[in-house]
């Protein structure tokens, strides 16, 4: 299985790099750091209708890898191929920040900030109306930063929203440079037990990792029953292309014609 995950991946890589030349839009670095999580997550996600109109499982992400979902759930067929081929296009809803699309992506934000906040909503109407599924929901670690991510977090913790899977994509950079390795509320994963979540440290680009993580295992000694979880992934920024690791000039950066035919040499291998 982790074959197929890594050659999953390495297609949506090539898809996404193409999309983000063709609208002459950015965040390409953040996007491959993240896509090896989203991989899994898309494959792994039960996204069948339910009669409200969401799906079982309810995925929430940055808004800014919102090209990444594009390409898994066109692949997938549940989005049109246009979703790919006109990403940015004026005049399409297919925008390179995430405007929300139901069903398959019921909620979008340009900001920080907001994403766990929605995911706490949306996991605690469906404990309210006793309904099954997960509601995952993929931030940044510069998202560490912000308050509402903490409020939220405490709100998940009170109402025990063992239903709530984060998943905070840690490559280590902010839009405007390189993150302490602290982020200031270091040790992370201290934080977040002392917030009442369980909690799990994987490396994001390990697809098997990757997979027993989001299933549920591995969970920390002394696992808090009926808590939400938090998965913390060590990535890297621009996994995949060699000139665009760790550097945090392609958070922004449009691509040339260059850099899209070397970077497609380097993943066509």
């Amino acid at each position: 299985m982790e074959n197929d995950y890594k050659n999953l991946a390495l297609e949506l890589r090539r898809t996404v790099l193409k999309m983000i030349h063709h609208a002459q839009s950015s965040h390409i670095g953040s996007c491959f750091s993240s896509i090896d999580i989203m991989t899994v997550l898309y494959e792994l996600a039960d996204l069948s209708l339910l009669e409200n109109g969401l799906t079982k499982d309810i995925v929430l992400i940055k808004s800014w890898n919102v090209a990444n979902a594009y390409a898994c759930l066109a692949r997938k067929g549940l989005l049109p191929q246009e979703a790919v081929e006109r990403y940015g296009d004026e005049g399409t809803q297919w925008t390179t920040i995430l405007e929300p699309i139901p069903p398959y992506l019921p909620f979008g934000t340009g900001a920080m900030g907001y994403i766990l906040p929605a995911g706490v909503g949306f996991a605690l109407a469906k404990k309210i109306k006793g309904e099954e599924g997960k509601v995952y929901c993929i931030i940044s670690d510069a998202e560490m930063q912000i308050g509402s991510t903490w409020e939220a977090a405490i709100i998940a913790a009170h109402h025990k929203l063992d239903n709530l899977v984060l998943i905070i994509d840690w490559n280590g950079f902010g839009a405007m440079g390189k993150l302490k390795e602290s982020s200031d509320v270091e040790p992370l994963g201290d934080k977040w037990e002392a917030f009442n979540w369980n909690v799990s440290r994987i490396n994001g680009h390990h697809y098997g990792d990757i997979e027993r993580a989001l299933v549920g295992e591995p969970f920390v000694e002394g696992h808090k029953q009926t808590m939400p979880r938090v998965i913390i992934a060590r990535t890297t920024k621009g996994k995949g292309v060699s000139f665009m690791e760790n550097q945090n000039l392609y958070h922004y950066k449009q691509l040339s014609d260059e850099e899209l035919s070397e970077a497609l040499g380097e993943l066509n291998g």
